[in-house]
């Protein structure tokens, strides 16, 4: 696992280091750290792909914790983060980032290994599709799509680590991702909506959307055909509900 540490206090930075060097030590989990003293070091050494979760410290001198999450989902809507706080009230606020977790300070073993044991099997479940691009097979992780735009008998797949372009129509990849149960004509609730002729969106990493188009983590712009803006409005309302009431849980 490829883990961001940031906390504006080196010895709760070192602490943490500490312990999940322990953890994955024990759990025999390959780990890589990083770690960051402020908010503004990390987001200029960001990019998306790179790490598989944030442990962010909400409490900050410069940019807190939170406003460097809201940074962060402007290019990245999909990264896991998780807060470290003395302060239980930041708990709610944590929704409005999409936040994972909160872990009270200080950090204890038993706390630490329960949050990670979630990301570990979050991130063996993540789905792997196999795609062919110039004779070579690529494995790419489902989560890291962000759109897909048909070229005839080629596709773009925009990913957050680039471009892949495989000899395959929309109809081949759309059929993948219902055997994957992450598309359906009439399930507004999946993140994969067919928003525009040639055009597939994941919902994940849309940060806004209007009449015409949805606005994506990575600055571009995927369109909406007009007669599809009433189900797509309807289709993004409820994959937010269902995000939201799955977080909850």
């Amino acid at each position: 696992m490829n883990l961001a540490l940031v906390d504006d206090v080196e010895s709760d930075l070192q602490m943490l280091r500490s312990l999940l060097t322990e953890y994955c030590s024990e759990q025999h989990v390959n780990l890589s750290l990083s770690l960051f003293l402020s908010g503004e070091q990390f987001l200029a050494d960001y990019r998306p792909g790179r790490f598989d979760a944030v442990f962010l410290d909400n409490l900050m001198e410069g940019l807190s914790g939170m406003d460097t999450a809201r940074r962060l989902r402007k290019t990245d809507a999909a990264i896991p983060v998780i807060f470290i706080t003395t302060e239980k009230s930041y708990a709610l606020e944590g929704y409005t980032v999409q936040a994972l977790d909160y872990i009270l300070k200080p950090v204890t073993m038993e706390r630490l290994g329960m949050l990670m044991n979630r990301l570990i099997t979050q991130q063996m479940a993540r789905h792997v599709l196999e795609i062919k691009e110039n004779r070579m097979t690529r494995h790419v992780y489902l989560d890291d799509v962000l759109y897909v735009r048909s070229t005839g008998h080629f596709l773009e797949i925009q990913t957050t680590l680039g471009i892949i372009k495989p000899y395959m129509t929309l109809e081949y990849f759309l059929s993948m991702l219902r055997e994957l149960g992450e598309y359906g004509e009439s399930a507004l609730g999946l993140r994969f909506q067919n928003c525009c002729r040639g055009y597939v969106v994941c919902l994940d990493h849309v940060t806004s959307f209007n009449s015409s188009e949805f606005t994506m983590a990575d600055g571009n712009s995927v369109p909406i055909s007009r007669p599809k803006y009433k189900e797509m409005k309807e289709a993004y309302a409820s994959y937010l509900f269902r995000k939201t009431r799955n977080g909850a849980d």
